[in-house]
């Protein structure tokens, strides 16, 4: 048992006794049974908040608010908002070191698997890519092209999805 539910099983107990000592039973005498009834009483309410306990101890409760754990993996740098949705981060970073990142991480291959939903593909790159703002632009100029290209039919399904993934 914890001191929660120590305090809470004492604070009952004494309680009790201090009740006991102004009733009286049907035969006259002190207040044995309620002294009985309460002790049961508070080892049921103590078996109670102990197992609530427990149960709380064992469940991650995360409300999202101010969520934001830091990965460091795949010479990236991830982050993962609220939904669970990986944000790839490139403050800071030349932009050779950005379209290096952005190459070798997973979040390329799910802009890709989109296709042909471009404007999907244009949210998905708003949402899961921070930085200074000139990759992000070049990103979205470059899926652009594409989509024209697409659309237009110069370029098959196949050469577009390979055209996204070099960029």
């Amino acid at each position: 048992m914890n001191e929660s539910t120590l305090t809470v099983a004492g604070i009952i107990f004494l309680l009790l006794i201090i009740a006991s000592f102004f009733l009286k039973d049907g035969n006259g005498g002190g207040g044995g049974n309620v002294i009985f009834v309460g002790l049961i009483l508070v080892a049921i309410i103590s078996f109670l908040i102990n197992s609530i306990n427990t149960l709380q101890d064992g469940t991650d409760v995360n409300y999202g608010f101010q969520e934001n754990v830091e990965l460091h993996g795949d010479n990236g740098k991830y982050s993962i908002d609220s939904q669970g949705n990986e944000i790839l981060k490139l403050h800071s970073l030349s932009f050779q070191e950005q379209k290096k990142l952005w190459n070798n991480s997973v979040l390329k291959e799910d802009m890709v698997a989109l296709f042909p939903n471009f404007s999907e593909i244009k949210y998905f790159i708003d949402e899961h890519i921070e930085d200074d703002g000139k990759f992000k632009q070049k990103l979205l100029k470059h899926v652009e092209k594409v989509e024209l290209e697409y659309i237009g039919g110069n370029i098959k399904e196949q050469s577009a999805k390979a055209t996204l993934s070099q960029f």
